[in-house]
């Protein structure tokens, strides 16, 4: 079970996603219609493919400092949000709120045991900051569409080259990763992981939920054995989502 072990990262940071969901048991902010859930969906995937693009493009032409920077800003900004919203009730004064978001960032920053923490807390609070904004609906197809394109792009599109990227002593996109032993995981990955089981314990409670979240769980496993299997990079979303969606809805609409 060693090789297993690195599920340990994702395990926290949904844990951390759904106890903050469980005490604040926060409504949407925004129900958006099937038709809105799509097409914003595929905005934010559109974002998505955009943005690895755009790292593609400054790995190319070696600008590994402006990556890192670009990195580092997106982590202050997004752990400011976060933390924002979950203190929104406190009045905690934004200069406090913005000294814990550096200070998230900079152990973010790291590829030891405090920064995976770091990004297990920072993809936790971001999977509810989505979640206090959007209905389930939404969630449904944010992930459904980012599984998706997670296969296209690490076989066939930007992913599958910039996996492939690595700076003779750094790799400029590190900061993105968790690593545990000899496995790797996007951050990207575990936020969706989180968000899935954030939106399971809102929608279903405790009870129920864990049936979609020892789904998630099972696929994460399967795509680290395949991981093993195949030696090679493989989307750490398709599976895990698609068994997810497989518990979450059918449930959802019986419990209704």
């Amino acid at each position: 079970m060693g090789r297993y072990s690195a599920l340990m990262w994702p395990l926290i940071s949904q844990v951390i996603s759904a106890a903050i969901v469980l005490s604040i048991r926060p409504m949407p902010q925004i129900e958006l219609s099937v038709e809105e859930s799509a097409g914003l969906s595929l905005f934010y995937v559109l974002m998505v493919l955009i943005t690895a693009f755009l790292m593609l493009l400054l790995v190319r032409k070696r600008m590994f400092s402006v990556i890192r920077v670009l990195i580092a800003a997106f982590f202050v900004y997004s752990s400011f949000i976060s933390i924002d919203t979950l203190l929104y009730s406190s009045r905690v004064h934004w200069s406090i709120e913005l000294l814990a978001a550096v200070f998230i960032t900079w152990l973010s920053l790291r590829s030891d045991v405090w920064g995976n923490v770091a990004k297990s807390f920072l993809a936790a609070s971001l999977a509810y900051l989505f979640i206090y904004f959007f209905n389930d609906l939404f969630i449904y197809f944010l992930l459904a569409g980012l599984a998706l394109y997670d296969a296209y792009s690490v076989f066939k599109g930007p992913l599958s080259e910039l996996l492939m990227v690595s700076e003779e002593k750094r790799d400029p996109l590190e900061p993105l990763m968790v690593f545990h032993g000899d496995v790797s995981m996007g951050l990207g990955d575990v936020f969706c992981y989180s968000m899935a089981a954030a939106s399971s314990f809102r929608s279903l409670g405790i009870i129920f939920a864990l049936l979609p979240f020892i789904a998630l769980n099972i696929g994460i496993i399967v795509t680290i054995w395949l991981l093993y299997k195949a030696k090679r990079s493989l989307p750490g979303l398709t599976i895990p989502i698609i068994l997810w969606l497989a518990v979450q809805i059918p449930l959802q609409e019986l419990l209704r």
